[in-house]
């Protein structure tokens, strides 16, 4: 879910594309057990998440919210993010939304927790991933029934009310952040919990995701460039529409697309707030290279926060939010 209209998108040759499910990707891949994340997992929940937890303890002195944990980009796996959630309210025979599922695979790791049903949507059509996701699900006969449509979220009737509603890599995506989640608020339970994870943020380091795929140096080139240098900048580094998506993550889509939502850390948990949102537990992830080129190029920090008063220097290298939210009394 990344605007407010589905509809085709066109690629970087202005061919209008009906269905961009990414072909490479196999069901047999997201089910098999990799041996080597599980021992990751054991070792990062036993040690590196307790070590983090006191060596990185204050390290953003300029988030106006409370924060749990902070961690290198990447040190909260999809697998404890989702142990985290299921630790907050009970999954099993439960409903979820999620928000922005894109070719869906993802969703197959919630099937252990037993979910009643999961109603995914995106704007974008992957027809093709959610017809295979489908088959795998009826051949295997799990209870747990996944309904894929290509819908806007702000289409969803509000009546109809979900025990989770969860989101990866999606909220960094939306124009229109405030209304979106003033909806999420509409669609869950009173009881329920919204559980996303977003980033990098568009402030950090890659924020548009396409800086500094060329060079280390260049990362903070969506903040620093004017309009012309940076539409050269993207003409010089973009790749065709299927490399796109299949290496970079659909970065070039994004930013022809402009799906950003383009707030700070403080700006995303303002929004949650005026919302009657509250995170029950705060993950904040901080991108390294980000960091170390604020260290070694202390000019273009400076340069940075000139152009953008209302931002911090961590706000350079502040990459992600985990955050887990359920309403306030007073909503």
């Amino acid at each position: 879910m990344h605007n407010f209209t589905t509809r085709k998108i066109k690629n970087l040759n202005n061919v209008k594309i009906s269905d961009i499910s990414n072909p490479d990707l196999t069901i047999k891949s997201y089910i098999k057990r990799n041996y080597k994340k599980i021992l990751r997992d054991l070792y990062d929940y036993l040690i590196r998440r307790n070590f983090f937890k006191l060596k990185y303890k204050n390290f953003f002195k300029k988030q106006t919210y409370y924060y749990n944990l902070t961690l290198p980009s990447k040190g909260f796996s999809d697998e404890a993010r989702k142990k985290k959630l299921n630790s907050i309210k009970k999954i099993e025979k439960k409903n979820m939304l999620c928000i922005g599922c894109g070719n869906g695979y993802e969703l197959l790791a919630w099937l252990k927790f037993n979910p009643n049903s999961i109603e995914a949507i995106d704007i974008f059509n992957y027809t093709n991933s959610w017809e295979k996701i489908n088959r795998y699900i009826n051949e295997k006969k799990f209870k747990t029934k996944i309904k894929f449509s290509q819908k806007n979220i702000l289409n969803l009737n509000s009546k109809k009310k979900f025990d989770f509603i969860i989101s990866d890599a999606v909220f960094e995506h939306l124009k229109d952040f405030d209304r979106v989640i003033g909806h999420c608020v509409k669609l869950l339970k009173d009881d329920g919990v919204i559980y996303a994870s977003y980033g990098p943020l568009w402030f950090s380091y890659g924020g548009d995701h396409f800086s500094g795929r060329d060079s280390l140096n260049n990362g903070l080139n969506h903040l620093i460039l004017n309009k012309n240098q940076y539409s050269n900048y993207f003409k010089k580094n973009v790749k065709k529409i299927k490399d796109e998506i299949k290496y970079y993550g659909s970065g070039g889509l994004f930013v022809k697309e402009k799906l950003f939502s383009k707030k700070s850390g403080n700006e995303y948990m303002d929004t949650f707030k005026k919302n009657n949102l509250i995170s029950i537990y705060t993950v904040l992830e901080f991108c390294p290279m980000g960091l170390n080129l604020m260290k070694n190029n202390i000019s273009l920090g400076k340069k940075i926060l000139k152009k953008y008063k209302k931002l911090y220097i961590e706000d350079l290298y502040l990459k992600s939010q985990i955050v887990y939210l359920k309403k306030t009394k007073d909503d």
